[in-house]
C-alpha cells in the first residue's frame, strides 16, 4: 500500500514531506521555529530521529510555557514520534496501538515504535475528520491533525506518494464542504508560514492531490533485503532516555536532559548526522558525509573516490577557486581545511570577528559558525545537539 497522508480539520498547521509528518498549533510563539525546522529536515532529507531533535530544541526554548506539537518521521527499525501541549499521536500496526499525549509529560514525550506501521494518526485538540477524498503528499496547510496510511514496515525513509498533484493556488470549483458539490475542489489558503530568516527563506510547497480515487495505483515494488548501514562507527554514550550522543555534550541532543550527573558508559555505534551546512542562496547539504566546496569541485579527489561530495558555489566576481574548501568529517567534529584557494576562506564563530585562514589551515567549527568563501559567498554550520 502506498503511503497517503489525509488533512484533518480544526484550527492549526499541519505539513508532510519526503516521510515526515507534523501537526502544531497556528499562531501561538515558535510556530514559525517549528515550521522552519521541519522545511530544513525535509529538504536534507533527515528522518524522525532528525525531526524530533530539532522540534525537541525549539520546545525546550519555549519552556515554560507549553505548545501543542506532535511530529512523526521513519527512522531505524520503526517509526519516531514526539507530542507536546495538548497534541496527541497514535500509531497502530500488527502488534496493537501505541498512544502518545503531550499532556502526560512535564516538557514533551517522545518514543521509538518499533516494527511494522500500519497508521498514524497525529491530532491537535478540537481536529475532527476531514473529506477522504483528499490527501496530501507533501507541503504546508491548515487543519487540526491528520492520518497517514503506511501499511509498511517502518524501517528507512517512507516510500514518496505517486499519483498526479494539483497545487493548491490550481485549484478551482466550489467547494465540497458544507453540502456543496461532490468531486469539486475546495480551494486552500495556506497559512502565512513564510520564513523570512536571509538565506533560510525558502517556501515548502503547499501540494493538494486530487482525489484517492482517481489515482492511479502504482506498479507492485519487488521486496528487497535492507542496505547495510555504511555510516562510520564512533564512540559516544547514552543518555537516560537511550539516546546516542557526543560523549562530551553536557545536554542530550534529542531530548535535553543533562548528562553531566549521569556515570556515562561509552559504546560504538553508527555516528548520526552531525548537522547540515546552509548555503546563503538557500540549499541544503547533510552533514553525514564529507564536503568539496569551489567553482568545480568534481575533478577532486575526495569527490572521485566517494569520500565527499560536491557542492557547487560561484559569484560574478570569480573570487571561488575551482576547489577552494574542503569540509571533513572527523568522529563528532565538523573541519574545514582551505585548499590553497586565491582569495581566502574566512571563518566567524559565534561572539568572535571574522579570521581568514591560512592557505591549507584546517579548523574545527562550532555549531553556528559562518565561513565565507571568496568575496561574497557564504555557509552555516548549524547542528542539532546541545553543547
Amino acid at each position: 500500500m502506498t503511503p497517503s497522508v489525509r488533512p484533518l480539520r480544526g484550527e492549526g498547521i499541519v505539513a508532510s514531506g519526503n516521510g515526515l509528518l507534523m501537526v502544531c498549533a497556528d499562531g501561538a510563539s515558535g510556530t514559525e521555529r517549528l515550521l522552519q525546522a521541519f522545511t530544513e529536515v525535509a529538504e536534507a532529507g533527515g528522518g524522525g530521529h532528525d525531526l524530533a531533535r530539532r522540534v525537541a530544541r525549539i520546545l525546550s526554548a519555549l519552556l515554560p510555557e507549553p505548545h501543542s506539537c506532535a511530529v512523526a518521521g521513519p527512522a531505524e527499525g520503526g517509526v519516531a514520534v514526539l507530542v507536546s501541549g495538548g497534541a496527541t499521536a497514535r500509531i497502530t500496526g500488527p502488534a496493537g496501538e501505541v498512544g502518545l499525549d503531550g499532556r502526560d509529560a512535564l516538557t514533551w514525550t517522545d518514543r521509538l515504535v518499533g516494527g511494522r506501521v500500519d497508521q498514524i494518526e497525529l491530532r491537535l485538540p478540537g481536529a475532527s475528520a476531514g473529506d477522504t477524498r483528499w490527501r496530501l503528499d507533501r507541503g504546508i496547510v491548515p487543519g487540526g491533525g491528520l492520518l497517514c496510511l503506511t501499511g509498511s514496515p517502518g524501517t528507512g525513509r517512507a516510500a514518496e506518494v505517486e499519483g498526479p498533484t494539483a497545487r493548491a493556488s490550481e485549484v478551482e470549483g466550489p467547494t465540497a464542504r458544507d453540502g456543496a458539490a461532490p468531486g469539486r475542489a475546495e480551494p486552500v489558503q495556506v497559512a502565512n508560514v513564510t520564513l523570512v530568516e536571509d538565506y533560510r527563506d525558502q517556501p515548502f510547497e503547499s501540494v493538494l492531490l486530487l482525489p484517492s480515487e482517481q489515482a492511479p495505483s502504482p506498479p507492485p515494488r519487488p521486496a528487497s533485503a535492507p542496505e547495510p548501514d555504511s555510516r562510520p562507527l564512533v564512540w559516544g554514550a547514552d543518555c537516560k532516555n537511550g539516546h546516542f550522543n557526543d560523549p562530551r555534550v553536557q545536554y542530550c541532543g534529542i531530548c535535553g536532559i543533562a548528562m553531566v550527573q549521569m556515570s556515562l558508559i561509552p559504546r560504538q555505534a553508527p555516528r548520526p548526522p552531525l548537522g547540515v551546512l546552509l548555503l546563503d542562496d538557500g540549499a541544503t547539504f547533510r552533514l553525514d558525509t564529507g564536503y568539496v566546496a569551489g567553482r568545480s569541485p568534481e575533478p577532486a579527489a575526495e569527490v572521485r573516490d566517494g569520500t565527499a561530495r560536491p557542492i557547487l558555489m560561484t559569484d560574478p566576481e570569480g573570487s571561488v577557486s575551482r576547489r577552494h574548501v574542503k569540509v571533513v568529517l572527523d568522529q563528532w567534529d565538523v573541519r574545514i581545511t582551505d585548499l590553497g584557494s586565491v582569495n581566502g576562506t574566512f571563518v566567524t564563530e559565534p561572539g568572535l570577528p571574522e579570521r581568514r585562514l591560512r592557505q591549507g589551515e584546517t579548523v574545527t567549527l562550532c555549531p553556528g559558525s559562518l565561513v565565507r568563501v571568496g568575496g561574497i559567498r557564504t555557509f552555516r554550520y548549524e547542528s542539532h545537539r546541545k553543547s
